[in-house]
């Protein structure tokens, strides 16, 4: 599993390091500067340095959105090891950012979950053939200790 290092974070973009996070739930090929989920559970797991602080994380997202559609915002519900940590409802390009006291985290492997009730595809709303379901289009995530 690998470590998440703070000073690059995970770069999601076609030339970025996040299939080295084991993640389930993302697009198999990215654009230059994204990834985008394609189920309403996308994941990605990591190892953490020892810890002094607790952690900031922060992901950089824009929503698949269709106004025409009725579907103004994507809601996120994120969690961490399997708890709740976070909620926001995402309605243009933006930073989702949380923080997690240092004690929430396992020493051995750690996994974030987003939950993306609202996701669908363009199929499904008329708006071409693709037929995955997404939620978000992430382009960095970085962590930092506070």
């Amino acid at each position: 599993m690998q470590v998440l290092d703070f000073a690059i974070g995970i770069d999601c973009g076609a030339r970025g390091n996040l299939k080295e996070f084991s993640p389930i739930g993302f697009a198999a090929s990215a654009d230059e500067f994204s990834t985008w989920t394609i189920e309403p559970l996308a994941e990605f797991s990591f190892r953490l340095p020892p810890l002094r602080r607790d952690l900031q994380i922060t992901s950089v997202v824009l929503p698949f959105l269709a106004e025409e559609a009725s579907l103004t915002k994507q809601d996120c519900w994120i969690y961490l090891n399997g708890l709740f940590v976070h909620f926001c409802s995402v309605t243009a390009q933006s930073e989702i950012s949380f923080t997690v006291a240092r004690e929430g985290f396992s020493p051995r492997v750690n996994r974030v979950s987003f939950v993306l009730p609202n996701a669908t595809s363009p199929k499904a709303l008329g708006r071409g053939e693709d037929i995955r379901t997404l939620g978000l289009a992430f382009s960095r995530v970085a962590a930092t200790q506070v």
